[in-house]
């Protein structure tokens, strides 16, 4: 897990975004796309003051998220980024969020363009920000490495449907006819292809599911486990408190101010219970030292999670 030491959420949240290691390595997927690479922007010294320097007054870094028109974790991560591409200077920021369209129909958009000054072209950037469960070996058969056996937190989301999307659609916009005039009018003349995945990975606790095709050799797995196991407290997640993370708070690793109190294990159990009760669901749940600093985050499940009502992967 990615530890970045600023006070500031957000700034903690723009280091993670911009800067931790991606999901997954496109380069080893075999996707058949073979010009389409990993985003890679090193945290230099420049960029290390630049974060500091927000963390010191994070005004025009708040600023720029009050505007944001909803509340949805992947348009708080794509905006982000929009704040880094725009305040870098290596790139300049040309469009984000640009809709391609033919007569009276919307082909897809353009997550992000932005020039690249050292290469000296443009690039069309795509982004996701995910959070997968993997299925227990007992849910699945075939190889459970396979995209289709990770699941997001309601399980409708499935890593396979994400990356046929990313890599058979979207990241290939710039080809379609449509889009060649709109490019001319930004002066784009050659575009390169950028996908960025961040986010985390969870597999059954006690599990050793194997881990999804071309995870990122700087990525682990955490666990997910049913609620009923936390009674267990299963050594694994044992730490000297816990938070039940709210969605807005899922990108960087938690920490408490000194204000804030922790969880103990039995209260978590009682809390979790309460808020499933209410409205069902998996909740990330992250372990904390006696500081107050993430160690690890899990999911906690309902026991039948995926509902029985949600299909299982074909496999």
């Amino acid at each position: 897990m990615s530890i970045y030491p600023y006070q500031t959420r957000e700034v903690r949240d723009l280091a993670w975004a911009c800067f931790s290691a991606p999901m997954l390595d496109i380069s080893n997927m075999g996707n058949g796309v073979d010009d389409v690479v990993n985003c890679a922007f090193p945290l230099t010294a420049r960029r290390r003051l630049w974060l500091e320097t927000l963390d010191r007054d994070a005004t025009p870094l708040l600023a720029h998220l009050a505007g944001l028109r909803s509340q949805r974790l992947g348009l708080y991560f794509e905006s982000l980024w929009h704040f880094f591409l725009a305040h870098d200077d290596a790139v300049d920021l040309v469009a984000h969020n640009l809709p391609v369209r033919q007569e009276d129909r919307t082909l897809g958009e353009f997550d992000i363009l932005y020039f690249c000054r050292r290469r000296n072209c443009h690039v069309h950037l795509e982004l996701a920000v995910k959070f997968y469960l993997g299925r227990a070996p007992g849910d699945c058969t075939g190889d459970a490495s396979a995209w289709r056996y990770w699941l997001g937190p309601d399980a409708r989301d499935r890593l396979d449907i994400k990356m046929e999307r990313m890599l058979g659609h979207q990241i290939r916009l710039g080809a379609a006819p449509a889009a060649l005039p709109l490019l001319a009018s930004l002066g784009v003349e050659r575009l390169a292809r950028e996908i960025e995945i961040k986010g985390y990975l969870f597999r059954p606790l006690f599990s050793d599911l194997a881990p999804p095709t071309a995870l990122n050799r700087h990525q682990r797995l955490h666990p997910w486990l049913p609620l009923t196991a936390l009674a267990e407290a299963p050594r694994e997640i044992i730490a000297d408190g816990y938070q039940v993370l709210p969605r807005a708070h899922w990108l960087s690793a938690a920490h408490l101010n000194p204000a804030q109190a922790s969880l103990s294990l039995s209260e978590l159990e009682q809390v979790l219970k309460e808020e499933m009760n209410q409205r069902p669901g998996p909740r990330l749940v992250a372990a904390l030292d006696c500081n107050g600093e993430e160690i690890e985050r899990f999911f906690v499940t309902s026991d039948d999670w995926p509902a029985p009502s949600i299909p299982a992967a074909n496999p």
